[in-house]
């Protein structure tokens, strides 16, 4: 196990100890990956290069086949270096789990070239899917396609209607959804991604205009089960993902309070009375119940990933409370990492208020992340749902 700059240990892999190396130019460009408002090509190669894009997939496809606190680590240590550079792999790596719930053969031609596959994609269901000769027409335009300009698959969320445009609707009367996987190249990318933080993402829409996908390049995200063998596929796909949401605020929980405490260690002093930052009770307190706060979220979150391994490894088949509760674990670590950079924020004074300050950015990626529809307070109430005997809306779980 190895320690982060709090203190908490983080379970340890190659990749960990690859981006390790990598995190000190990551943290140094960071400002100017947030202008250029996309990874560099470099970078890319060197995340590559390290392992991040293939760290989740299983052995039999040349991946390495971490474990999913392992992977979440490595999320962790990118996303202290750098918010941005830490999502996009998020992303990418994550988005294995998706592909496992189109059929096998699919995911074993998005590999057929080799391991380091990086894809983008969104959930929202905002195209329509239409039954064709062949398979789908898929029109429609996405927003958060993190890093869309340099991926090479696409996944997007769709309705599925008729030819003469009627909702088709599935067994229990709803909606039928679908997910589709086409080259980004089918895709316009639609410069969108002026936004309050991640600016580094690239999270730009793309945009289908009757893209023809065959059936067997689409599936079912909600209430999809995995095709592929591996223990990762074996945890609830859309349960698990928000953990790696969660992942990338520690990361920048952890740097915004290395910025605090390092602004003080630097001596900084009030504006009026001259008492250093670093002596005032008050700042010490904030920081050391930061610090608290911060490593009580890393303990629930790397807990909750490792037992969930050792359930699937062990044949387990997750109940409804389960996955409920890896919902709420994702909100809850989100939700306290926000309220760290808060602190970090407030107790840096009137040094966080410049666009330079990368305290404000921590801030402003931070905020972003607490939108994300995935770690939102709504996944307590199902869990709550549930330990109180009441009947919920699984749909999301």
């Amino acid at each position: 196990m190895n320690a982060t700059a709090s203190g908490s240990p983080l379970p340890a892999s190659p990749t960990l100890a690859n981006v390790r190396d990598l995190a000190p130019a990551l943290s140094e460009r960071a400002a100017a990956i947030e202008a250029a408002r996309r990874l560099p090509p470099d970078v890319l190669a060197d995340l590559t290069s390290a392992g991040c894009f293939r760290m989740l997939l299983p052995k039999e496809y040349g991946g390495d086949e971490l474990r999913v606190d392992q992977a979440l680590a490595v999320v962790e240590e990118l996303s202290r270096a750098d918010g941005s550079t830490g999502w996009n792999v998020m992303i990418a790596a994550s988005n294995i789990i998706v592909f496992s719930l189109f059929p096998a053969d699919t995911f074993r031609a998005v590999y057929a070239d080799g391991p380091d596959v990086i894809s983008a994609g969104s959930h929202a269901p905002k195209g329509t899917a239409t039954v064709a000769a062949g398979g789908y027409l898929i029109r429609g335009q996405w927003p958060f396609a993190s890093g869309c300009e340099h991926s090479s698959w696409l996944i997007t969320h769709s309705r599925v209607v008729t030819g003469e445009g009627a909702p088709v609707l599935d067994a229990g009367g709803a909606p039928e959804l679908r997910l589709a996987l086409t080259p980004v190249r089918d895709a316009e990318v639609v410069d969108t991604w002026q936004a309050l933080g991640l600016r580094g993402t690239g999270s730009h829409d793309v945009r289908l205009d009757g893209v023809l996908c065959p059936p067997e390049r689409t599936c079912r995200l909600f209430g999809g089960a995995p095709t592929v063998p591996g223990t990762v596929f074996e945890i609830p796909s859309v349960a698990q993902l928000g953990l790696f949401i969660a992942a990338v605020a520690l990361g920048i929980a952890g740097a915004a309070l290395d910025d605090v405490a390092a602004v003080a260690r630097a001596g900084k002093r009030a504006a009026y009375g001259g008492q250093r930052l670093a002596a005032a009770p008050l700042f010490q307190h904030r920081l050391g119940e930061a610090d608290a706060s911060l490593r009580a979220a890393r303990a629930l979150l790397y807990a909750d990933a490792a037992e969930m391994w050792h359930l699937a490894s062990a044949g387990h088949l997750f109940s409804l409370l389960d996955r409920a509760r890896l919902r709420a674990t994702s909100s809850r670590v989100v939700a306290v990492a926000a309220e760290v950079v808060d602190v970090a924020y407030r107790c840096s004074g009137s040094v966080g208020v410049y666009d330079g300050a990368s305290v404000q950015r921590h801030l402003r990626d931070m905020y972003t992340i607490t939108q994300h529809a995935g770690v939102g307070p709504e996944f307590y109430a199902l869990a709550g749902g549930l330990l109180a005997g009441e009947a919920i809306d699984s749909t999301r779980i």
